[in-house]
């Protein structure tokens, strides 16, 4: 059934666009058009190692070659029923197979076939049915747990490298695919937004490994099934900089009044116009969100569509529901997810929350053992949101 619906999600988006076929190859377009299913071989790349074609009929066809097709088949898409077009990995490419076979204004998601689509399917990529919703929930036990695992084992003199282990093993302890995996220590976290863990160099280099001696910043996205749960944490082993827990506090509650906003009948533009007057409401920097970007949308990657000034990408799409009902015959609704992940100096809050048509959210995210934030204070208000604190070992 959930294959059926996101199979005529892309019919309804070929019908629009007036297209005869799109050839799909990236990862979480895979995901997305299958339901969850995985074309990836390198975990490091978008592009998968076969590719998924959907015609304007919406007929399926897995599209890859003799090395990944015995297991799509009998691990992935068996199933599904869709048909098969296969081919000798020295003698041909998804492309030409599909070129051969069909004819019209064909279109795929890296440029292989036809005009690049890819970033006119963000929004089928971030449309959840209730089936994908409950997913989400799942997963994001999964990927709470494995955070706090991992805060559960930082102690002072640990390298931001065994950290980022710590994560990815408690990630795939749980099913999880790791995709991000960021660590920093101490005075990093103010320095970098995207901060790899710091590792020695094989030969001569002058990056050296970096140890906890105060406090650390995690940040993991947790993949199963092509959607993705980002989260942000933070523990204490040492002593804070001084108004660091303000300062945490204080963006907490940025991505709270951000949350609040996420509204059906909105658009990311207008959620991130809520975002600018938060951070001048909290004390920041008007420009303090030029430093990083906001988070946004999420689902089939790990943002579907991110938040920037004026766009115009819809929190909730409501178009392809009428459409997807009348192609299949059935009455889906809709919901997404969101993970947004307002930053300043030394500090972040992120987590991922869904939201049903009718504006109910959930964060799916929370880590139920460490501490949580009273936001009420600094609001002036109460609110729903929950966040957590910075877990102190």
């Amino acid at each position: 059934e959930l294959y059926r619906i996101r199979i005529a999600l892309v019919q309804a988006f070929l019908i629009k666009h007036d297209y005869d076929g799109i050839l799909l190859s990236r990862v979480d377009n895979y995901a997305m058009v299958t339901g969850g299913k995985r074309n990836y071989i390198n975990t490091y790349g978008d592009p998968g190692a076969n590719s998924f074609f959907v015609d304007r009929d919406g007929v399926g066809y897995f599209v890859g070659n003799g090395i990944e097709a015995p297991r799509q088949q009998a691990e992935e898409l068996e199933e599904l029923g869709c048909d098969r077009l296969e081919y000798l990995w020295f003698e041909g490419s998804s492309a030409a197979v599909v070129s051969e076979k069909f004819t019209g204004q064909l279109v795929s998601d890296d440029g292989t076939l036809g005009k690049n689509v890819n970033g006119d399917l963000a929004v089928l990529r971030s449309l959840l049915t209730t089936e994908e919703m409950e997913k989400y929930r799942r997963l994001g036990v999964l990927a709470a747990s494995a955070m706090e695992s991992t805060l559960h084992t930082i102690e002072a003199g640990m390298t931001e490298t065994d950290i980022a282990a710590r994560l990815i093993y408690e990630g795939q302890l749980r099913r999880c695919h790791v995709p991000v995996s960021l660590v920093a220590a101490d005075e990093r976290i103010a320095q970098f937004r995207h901060p790899l863990p710091t590792i020695a160099p094989l030969t001569e280099g002058h990056l050296k490994e970096r140890v906890v001696r105060n406090y650390v910043m995690v940040v993991g996205c947790f993949m199963r099934e092509g959607l993705v749960v980002s989260m942000t944490r933070f523990a204490q082993v040492g002593t804070l900089p001084e108004g660091i827990e303000d300062a945490y506090l204080r963006i907490a509650a940025v991505d709270a009044e951000m949350q609040e906003a996420t509204q059906p009948g909105q658009n990311l533009g207008e959620v991130f116009a809520a975002c600018q007057a938060a951070y001048a409401r909290m004390g920041f920097p008007v420009n303090e969100w030029h430093n990083h970007h906001q988070g946004g949308a999420t689902g089939y990657a790990g943002r579907t569509s991110k938040g920037t000034p004026g766009t115009r990408f819809p929190v909730l799409d409501t178009e392809y529901k009428e459409r997807v009902n009348e192609l299949s015959g059935t009455s889906v609704e809709f919901g997404a997810a969101f993970a947004w992940n307002p930053s300043a100096v030394g500090v972040k809050s992120e987590d991922t929350f869904i939201l049903d048509a009718a504006g109910n959210q959930e964060i799916v995210s929370k880590t139920a053992s460490l501490p949580t934030l009273d936001l009420s204070g600094v609001l002036g208000r109460q609110t729903q949101v929950c966040k957590s604190d910075i877990y102190k070992r």
